[in-house]
């Protein structure tokens, strides 16, 4: 696990073990607010104990920003005392997919094994909550497209944006919707930004921000538009490999490569769509 700062109060914890997870911890005077964990209990527990040791009060909340285990995983091992908040459709796709993903992933991983699902029980159900904790304000808000649960967190004082996989190197949407996804990116672009927490990959910094965002509403378009022409010529599937992430504006690089994994599964969710196979959500 990597751990850095991004700003006095804010700490970032970067998994080693799988796709370079992200979670965050903002520090008030009141106690500790973690923004997700991290997908296997060992980092998670490591985390934990890293802002214990810090003598800046106890965790007194932990918010979950989207349903997937990659960022839930370890909410069980977070002592009872503390408080589990996320968006009401978090909870709910929590309670309808939640153990069964768990289920699947323990069958490939030991290093879960351990891992019970635990679903936050303090819900926001408008478009946005604000925590008010010692001196800080963090600002959650809804902004689907990864899922349709996602939400991010903005901590006003720091503006830094702890953006889940609202923001990644390359935008994923097999199990959102592309359309809200591009409202969500645009919708970044009110915020006043210092830094952008990842849901994976490196922390982007103030001058960076803007690029990203760009970058990911052009691939987002592009896409769409080559593979409609592609439907609209009457290709098969495999005419999608000729659409590498590379010319479609993105890296091949980011989270050693993962990203072309991603890029593919978007490719073909989008030519199922256009072709009848899946309806859109």
């Amino acid at each position: 696990m990597r751990r850095e700062r991004v700003s006095d109060d804010i700490y970032v914890f970067t998994s080693d073990l799988y796709a370079q997870v992200t979670a965050s911890a903002v520090v008030t005077r009141e106690g500790i607010v973690v923004i997700d964990t991290l997908p296997f209990g060992t980092e998670t527990q490591e985390m934990i104990e890293y802002l214990n040791a810090l003598g800046q009060g106890p965790i007194k909340y932990l918010v979950n920003t989207h349903w997937h285990g990659d960022h839930t995983n370890g909410n069980y091992l977070f002592d009872d005392s503390i408080e589990l908040v996320c968006h009401k459709k978090c909870q709910e796709a929590m309670l309808q997919y939640g153990q069964a993903a768990l289920d699947e992933a323990k069958e490939s991983s030991p290093l879960l094994e351990d891992a019970v699902l635990r679903v936050p029980d303090v819900v926001f159900e408008e478009g946005e909550m604000v925590l008010h904790v010692g001196n800080k304000s963090i600002e959650m808000a809804l902004m689907p497209g990864h899922t349709l649960d996602s939400t991010v967190a903005y901590v006003r004082e720091d503006k830094v944006m702890l953006a889940a996989d609202t923001v990644m190197p390359v935008p994923y949407f097999v199990w959102g919707d592309r359309h809200k996804f591009l409202e969500s990116l645009n919708a970044l672009e009110n915020y006043q930004l210092e830094s952008i927490v990842q849901g994976h990959g490196e922390v982007l910094l103030r001058g960076e921000i803007p690029i990203a965002i760009q970058s990911s509403i052009k691939y987002l378009k592009f896409i769409e538009k080559k593979v409609s022409e592609l439907v609209e010529k009457g290709q098969g599937p495999r005419a999608l490999e000729k659409l590498t992430i590379d010319k479609c504006g993105k890296s091949r690089i980011p989270l050693n490569g993962l990203v072309q994994d991603l890029h593919r599964a978007n490719l073909e969710i989008l030519y199922r769509e256009m072709t009848g196979q899946l309806h859109p959500n």
